[in-house]
């Protein structure tokens, strides 16, 4: 597949042409069972060679054109979009049914009446509410397939949750859809190339998915504590820039820090740390196995895939996290999730905890001054900073019993153009950036992490491989599960290597 590396080397979000995975911070990865809460509303109210472009003015994307032709014209054709809406993350991709002078829904309205507008379709969104970012729709989806039910036109869900029903042959493969212009910047070219097994790719993702960009993992800091330890003598920024920030910096950065504030005489909440880490078997595994860029399976450059559970970079990984988990009181670790994880920097307790970048929205009461840098790599050997995202990402798909396929690919084609020039813009530099982050040397932080996100086999189809993450994060919620890694990770390899050959067999046989 083309990679139109040179092109996007010059565009605000290179971002999506470096790829995208992590896992669910929801714990556990396991699927939610549909509620009956959803609701119908309308949308239709209210490496190459070719020559670097010159860049468009403005944000940089707003000029960016699509392939589509210019006459396309469905005559009023609906469009069913099944999402989920749950939460803040998940709605805002496609909801927003007026103006509010909030600049991330004014986009997401512009770009759907625009769409509609431009192709002569009307949306018709149907919401799941009773799912969220930690949970997927694979249940409700299944049935519609299995039943031949011609129920909905476009899919988004939890790419965790994607990936089975995709090799039990629920979906079209998009590229032999007209429209569809994956060498567009606007499509995420790693997933679609870690995806293509077999010739053909039955899901995207790309800017349509917004919570991707959300679901970025990254490492917050109080800079405000910080700096009453360190007094300017160390600049995590520049430390960043010089490319020495890893596990061995950020473990030596925390142990002098730690202070029996509450003077109970016990490590526990209540004193001040180096590092807060929930021991729930969740987000902050992925996010620092990510980041050490360990990749569970790997494809080699003869075509064959191989297991990196027991390798030297997995024994260094987990002894430098044991080192920074269970050692000389650098961690708290506590029960602590998702909205509460912030809680700990917030309280002026802990310097580093790790979060999604949409974590941003839970420290605009924050007394304190923090900062975003990357995730800490494995060592300076490591070449770059690296990210997974939350695996509860929207992925895009069109089931098998879609009847409107045309109609469809063009409208995701467009959708996702228009994302581009337009939502992540509002998203990313004007919320995130702008509004939220506060020095400029975060602003230039943001860009850096999501430079580097990256894809793996292993939680692309964890859920298909029992799922591997789960593994890592019980390695660093326990100490003693931390030493013995290795021999838990060896009696894997066979069973890993022979889950994800019956993946490829199953693709290979959408061919037959």
């Amino acid at each position: 597949m083309k990679k139109s590396t040179r092109i996007l080397a010059w565009l605000l979000a290179c971002f999506m042409a470096a790829g995208l995975i992590s896992c669910s911070s929801g714990g556990t990865n396991e699927e939610t069972a549909p509620a009956d809460t959803s609701a119908q509303v309308s949308a239709g109210t209210a490496e190459e060679t070719e020559p670097i472009p010159e860049e468009p003015k403005g944000n940089g994307r707003s000029e960016v054109a699509d392939s589509l032709p210019a006459d396309l014209n469905f005559d009023g054709t609906e469009v069913r979009v099944f999402s989920r809406g749950g939460d803040k993350d998940t709605l805002m991709e496609f909801s927003a049914e007026e103006m509010t002078g909030d600049v991330v829904n004014d986009a997401v309205f512009s770009r759907n009446l625009a769409v509609q507008e431009r192709l002569n379709v009307t949306m018709n969104l149907i919401l799941d509410t009773g799912l969220s970012r930690h949970s997927g729709a694979g249940n409700t989806i299944r049935a519609s397939v299995t039943a031949g039910s011609d129920d909905y036109d476009l899919i988004g869900n939890a790419m965790y949750n994607t990936m089975p029903l995709v090799v039990d042959n629920m979906f079209l493969p998009l590229n032999t859809l007209p429209y569809l212009d994956f060498d567009a910047p606007w499509y995420n070219q790693a997933f679609l190339e870690t995806t293509n097994l077999n010739g053909n790719n039955y899901v995207m993702m790309g800017e349509l998915s917004q919570t991707m960009i959300s679901g970025t993992f990254s490492m917050f800091f109080n800079k405000t504590l910080f700096d009453e330890y360190y007094n300017g003598s160390e600049n995590l920024y520049d430390i960043v820039n010089e490319g020495e920030w890893t596990l061995d910096k950020m473990t030596a950065l925390c142990e002098p820090i730690y202070t029996d504030t509450n003077g109970d005489g016990i490590a526990n909440e209540g004193d001040t740390f180096g590092h807060f880490f929930t021991d729930t078997k969740t987000l902050g595994a992925d996010s620092f196995f990510g980041a050490a860029k360990i990749e569970y399976i790997a494809k080699t450059d003869d075509g064959t895939y191989i297991y990196n559970g027991t390798s030297e970079r997995m024994v260094e990984f987990t002894e430098k996290m044991h080192k920074l988990l269970f050692e000389n009181n650098n961690t708290l670790r506590t029960p602590n999730n998702n909205d509460q994880i912030m809680d700990i920097m917030k309280k002026h307790e802990a310097v580093f905890t790790t979060w999604m970048l949409g974590g941003i929205d839970y420290l605009r009461d924050m007394d304190d001054a923090f900062g975003i840098i990357p995730m800490p790599k494995l060592n300076e050997a490591q070449e770059t900073y690296t990210s997974y995202i939350h695996d509860g990402s929207s992925a895009f798909t069109i089931p098998v019993t879609a009847q409107k396929t045309d109609v469809t690919a063009a409208f995701l084609e467009a959708m996702s153009a228009e994302s581009f020039r337009t939502v992540t813009p509002a998203y990313f530099e004007t919320a995130i950036k702008a509004k939220y982050s506060r020095d400029s040397e975060t602003s230039q932080m943001l860009d850096l992490i999501v430079s580097g996100v990256y894809l793996d086999y292993a939680y692309i189809y964890g859920q298909s491989l029992s799922t591997p993450i789960d593994t890592i994060r019980g390695f660093l919620g326990d100490a003693t599960s931390c030493e013995n890694s290795q021999s838990k990770l060896k009696s894997l390899e066979k069973a890993a290597l022979k889950m994800f050959d019956k993946i490829i067999e199953k693709y290979q046989d959408l061919l037959d």
